[in-house]
């Protein structure tokens, strides 16, 4: 088998692939030797794969964990307030009127990004929705049932805001409402991370992002499985302690959410300034 007798840099992580085998893989991150060469040396099947607009795409990179951590944020301080307000043994109404501010203003994010992703997706950048294949359907879908979901919240709230039973069943349920829809965000982005990652040149990036989604995915479960069990350990079995140990514990797994999104953010940022670079070139 042939071999490469010029210095050629890998297509993903740059290693320098002479000596190796025409099929060979780059011993540094694994991509097909031919898959650099067929990138860097023809220009028509270059064209194939590249992105039509890396800027639209660059941003739907950094927005959708954006609006997943600030969505996060803003529906936290409410519970927190609350919680704070439990150990305190006061009862006042900020936390009712910023959790109502967090579900509008976390629909208005999701929704920006939703629209986003709808442009950085559309039928110009065919190559990269062939890649994302039903994953493209499952972020858009992902993020549509989410603002239905805060609809149909939001709705509640401002009809029924005088019925404190209503609100009740609001501030307990509505976490776990929106967790499916967090869910295929999620891991429909990391197919989208995936594709991302091929073409860029931070794939260390992209790979520790997408095992980042997958704790994500793990403490989604944590969270929904404490937001639904404090009600029932505080109205249905009067056990008031364990629903505290319950609350106190989804706070700290919202804490590990939010940090984990902002890690997500900060390799999304990073992997989306790498697409914006121009394509690699041979080293002679």
């Amino acid at each position: 088998m042939p071999k490469l007798a010029s210095h050629i840099r890998c297509d993903r992580c740059k290693y320098n692939l002479y000596g190796l085998e025409l099929l060979d893989v780059c011993p540094e991150c694994g991509l097909a030797v031919a898959t650099t060469l067929a990138s860097n040396s023809n220009l028509q099947i270059r064209a194939l794969v590249a992105l039509q607009r890396p800027a639209r795409v660059a941003l739907l990179l950094v927005s959708i964990p954006l609006a997943c951590m600030l969505a996060a944020v803003l529906q936290s301080a409410g519970p927190m307030i609350a919680l704070l307000d439990s150990l305190s043994g006061q009862n006042t109404k900020l936390s009712e009127q910023i959790r109502l501010f967090g579900w509008v203003a976390s629909w208005a994010l999701l929704a920006l990004a939703c629209v986003i992703a709808i442009m950085g997706l559309l039928a110009s950048e065919y190559c990269l929705r062939a890649e994302m294949r039903k994953w493209r359907m499952w972020l858009n879908g992902g993020l549509a049932l989410w603002l239905v979901t805060l609809i149909v919240i939001i709705g509640c709230a401002f009809n029924f805001r005088s019925q404190t039973w209503i609100m009740d069943w609001l501030t307990m349920s509505a976490p776990v409402m929106q967790l499916p829809a967090f869910a295929i965000v999620l891991i429909s982005y990391r197919r989208l991370l995936v594709v991302c990652g091929r073409r860029s040149q931070a794939f260390r990036e992209a790979g520790t992002a997408r095992q980042n989604i997958n704790l994500l995915i793990y403490t989604l479960g944590l969270v929904a499985l404490g937001a639904f069990a404090s009600p029932i350990l505080r109205t249905r079995l009067g056990w008031e302690i364990a629903a505290l140990v319950s609350d106190s514990l989804v706070a700290v797994e919202s804490g590990v959410l939010l940090f984990g999104l902002a890690y997500l953010v900060a390799n999304a940022w990073w992997i989306a300034k790498s697409l914006l670079l121009p394509p690699m070139k041979f080293q002679a």
